[in-house]
């Protein structure tokens, strides 16, 4: 009977120690499957408006050089959508791998959620704020049709025929919308908007004449008013830009406190690694301190920044609050827009 044991026990011992042997050979391979080195994989950057306006342009050329340092692509994906509401929502529900990123600006963060209400995300509790990326003043443009050279007649052609004049935007709840509507309130005008999905095709029709104005980073229509094909009006900022030194400010075309500023920035799902967002930043940094995004966003008509998650956050908390005081005077009911 001593025999048959014997093999038994000879047989349990190789058996767990091949087990064991296959264990410690296969944990490496798990351990490395699960440290894998983010990223390593081409990452999405979604844009919550059409191609051709200013969130696109500035999105792909910063997408262009954070793939560079990342070492991995990153692909612009447009997903237009009213005010860039729903797709801006749709990203904050993705998974917080930091591979789903938002090219987030003043509109999705700043404005929306102090007009439109029960909104589907917050936005500072449902990202994760990496940084803005760049920042530049509004400028109200006309079409060359309009019987206006300067603001002061702008608002008395506007008050002798009411109702006439259109106003486009990117859509409802826009940054470039709320210009308009504080325009009108502030001038006293009236004037109609007309929202579209994005800032290029807005544009196309401002140029067209088939809408009479609308307020644009001053980098997208620079060339435009020097060739003669659109009015700069006035410059919300405090100071005249260095592009275009003979637009003027508001204040000086007299309408004072109209400094309006439009930001770029990247966003993330919130609950995004620590490891991830490490590497996020760093990358986004260095991205930002390169000439070619300098010299990229300064065509726009767009400073270039970097700033750290706190001082992003920082900055929807104060245009959040900017804007609540003033879409709370104007009574805009974004049901009747």
């Amino acid at each position: 009977m001593h025999p048959p044991r014997f093999k038994f026990s000879f047989f349990l011992v190789h058996f767990f120690s091949l087990v064991w042997s296959l264990g410690f050979l296969m944990s490496p391979l798990s351990s490395q499957a699960q440290s894998d080195p983010y990223p390593n994989r081409p990452l999405t950057l979604v844009v919550p408006f059409a191609a051709g306006g200013g969130t696109d342009g500035t999105a792909r050329v910063f997408a262009a050089a954070l793939g560079q340092q990342l070492g991995q692509s990153v692909i612009v994906q447009n997903k237009p959508s009213s005010g860039g509401i729903q797709s801006t929502a749709a990203v904050a529900t993705s998974v917080a791998d930091g591979y789903t990123l938002l090219w987030a600006n003043t509109t999705t963060l700043g404005v929306a959620p102090q007009l439109i209400p029960n909104i589907p995300y917050d936005p500072l509790k449902s990202f994760q704020l990496i940084s803005r990326a760049a920042t530049g003043p509004l400028t109200l443009v006309v079409n060359t049709s309009v019987p206006a050279k300067n603001l002061p007649e702008l608002i008395a052609y506007a008050k002798s025929h009411p109702g006439q004049l259109n106003f486009a935007s990117a859509g409802v709840g826009t940054v470039i919308h709320l210009t308009g509507e504080y325009l009108k309130s502030r001038a006293g005008i009236d004037i109609v908007h007309v929202p579209y999905k994005g800032n290029g095709p807005a544009l196309i029709d401002v140029m067209n004449g088939q809408i009479q104005m609308m307020f644009i980073g001053l980098g997208h229509v620079a060339q435009y008013v020097k060739d003669g094909k659109l009015k700069a009006i006035a410059i919300a900022s405090g100071k005249r830009h260095p592009m275009a030194t003979t637009i003027p400010t508001f204040a000086e075309a007299g309408i004072s406190d109209f400094e309006i500023t439009e930001w770029f920035g990247l966003a993330a799902p919130a609950g995004l690694p620590p490891n991830v967002l490490e590497k996020l930043n760093d990358a986004f940094r260095k991205a930002a301190a390169t000439d070619n995004i300098r010299t990229a966003f300064t065509s726009y008509g767009y400073d270039a920044i970097s700033e750290t998650p706190e001082q992003f956050h920082a900055a929807v908390e104060r245009e959040g609050l900017r804007w609540k005081s003033v879409i709370k005077p104007l009574g805009i009911n974004v049901n009747q827009l």
